[in-house]
């Protein structure tokens, strides 16, 4: 990356915050952290940015006529969000249009949950989006703007390993809660009285254990922040936790629980299905659910006040559950009754459709995917798969994924995801 690039790099975060803090474009072109020969390359990128349009995210809601609850909240005491806005602006770099919809996107699905202020509630929903197109981006400043808005608790469920667990917690800890030593990179540590209480930690070890959590913490007014693995132990361990909380906690306090991935392991592949009025736990066909599924929906049961709201980007199983399957010990399944957010394509997405294109069945239209695929004959993948020899088309894949990776860090994205693993068939024999 040339010297002359980084300093561009540099002149528009800076031009990006200073605009996002309310001050005049011309105020800011005039600030001398804005090299004389970039004012007007960051004008033409400015006006750029203040041109483009963002598609919104589409929604449906159970509710059909239902108040603007966030229209009403006053902002101007609000932290965290407008810490995670700043950062994205000015450290990652983000475009202020794209920034822009994620704002737009994570109120979108704040005004579907309750006022953490509301006696009682039981909101569950879920979001669609692209396979990594930033639904992570999305939850995190859904957790910032209800944590802003009096949310308490925040419970993440994210993977099934540890370093899927890991991979979470440490963006939240760069975006969210900050590093008591302010590191570079990372949003600064909150100010006293603001600072968020983890029981979770990004080592690779750091999922939840009662021993390092504390009860009183539920209890004041900072906001606690626990991302766990979707794992039987861990969430029981959780689930005790919770239990042994004094009664008055759990009816009080607001909870929003989000679930990554929320296809993978939450949904109920067990249970027999029966409704809270006709259930009986002795009947012959009943079948207890899940773990992962039954000890997620106990742990929501838990609280008077809760959302849970679902991220996936293939919610057929999770649309396809019945909506009103009841259980005596977990209660009610994870069915999104509440809403259903579809999160729009962002600008410069590159997805399955432009690999493989898209054939529309209805009216036959065509749209062809990129030149970029490549046939490996079936000779070849026995070869590879069967006599682990590493045959001509893995060796020019691999040599151009090294190439590309290369090229790619060289233009400043060195720690920037570059993979994406798209299955080419549903059926189990494909996938072995």
């Amino acid at each position: 990356m040339s010297q002359l690039s980084t300093q561009q790099e540099q002149a528009l975060k800076t031009a990006r915050i200073l605009l996002d803090l309310g001050h005049p474009k011309a105020v800011v072109l005039a600030n001398p952290l804005i090299p004389v020969d970039l004012k007007q390359w960051v004008d033409q990128r400015l006006n750029e940015e203040a041109n483009r349009t963002f598609e919104r995210a589409r929604v449906i809601s159970a509710t059909v006529e239902q108040s603007d609850w966030l229209g009403s909240i006053d902002r101007s005491e609000w932290h965290y969000w407008p810490t995670l806005r700043s950062f994205l602006l000015g450290v990652k770099g983000w475009p202020k249009d794209t920034v822009t919809s994620l704002d737009d996107a994570s109120d979108r699905i704040l005004r579907e949950l309750k006022p953490p202020s509301t006696s009682e509630f039981d909101i569950r929903g879920l979001v669609l989006g692209y396979v990594q197109s930033g639904k992570t981006a999305n939850f995190t400043a859904l957790i910032a703007k209800a944590a802003d808005a009096g949310y308490r608790l925040v419970v993440v469920f994210s993977g099934i390993d540890n370093g899927l667990r890991r991979q979470t917690q440490i963006r939240l800890n760069k975006e969210l809660t900050g590093y008591p030593t302010n590191p570079p990179g990372a949003v600064r540590m909150p100010p006293v009285g603001k600072q968020w209480h983890q029981f979770t930690t990004d080592d690779l070890q750091g999922d939840f254990h009662a021993g390092r959590a504390n009860h009183a913490a539920l209890q004041g007014s900072q906001p606690v922040l626990i991302v766990v693995k979707k794992n039987g132990p861990v969430l029981r361990r959780l689930q005790s936790w919770f239990q042994s909380a004094p009664e008055e906690v759990r009816k009080t306090l607001p909870a929003l629980f989000i679930d990554d991935e929320a296809d993978q392991a939450s949904v109920d592949s067990r249970g027999s299905y029966q409704t809270q009025e006709d259930f009986d736990a002795d009947h012959p066909d009943y079948e207890a659910p899940a773990v992962i599924n039954g000890l997620i929906r106990s742990l929501i049961g838990m609280f008077t006040r809760r959302a849970y709201v679902a991220y996936t980007a293939t919610p057929f199983s999770n649309i396809l559950i019945p909506h009103d399957t009841y259980d005596g010990q977990a209660g009610a399944d994870l069915y999104p009754k509440d809403f259903l957010i579809d999160l729009p394509k962002p600008r410069g997405y590159f997805g399955t459709e432009e690999f493989f294109g898209r054939f529309d069945p209805v009216d036959d239209s065509q749209v062809d995917g990129l030149d970029v695929l490549r046939i490996v004959t079936s000779e070849e993948v026995a070869s590879f798969v069967q006599n682990n020899e590493l045959t001509p088309s893995v060796d020019q894949a691999l040599h151009a994924f090294i190439l590309g990776g290369a090229a790619r860090a060289l233009r400043g994205k060195p720690e920037a995801p570059c993979t994406m693993l798209v299955h080419t068939s549903q059926r189990i024999a494909d996938q072995g």
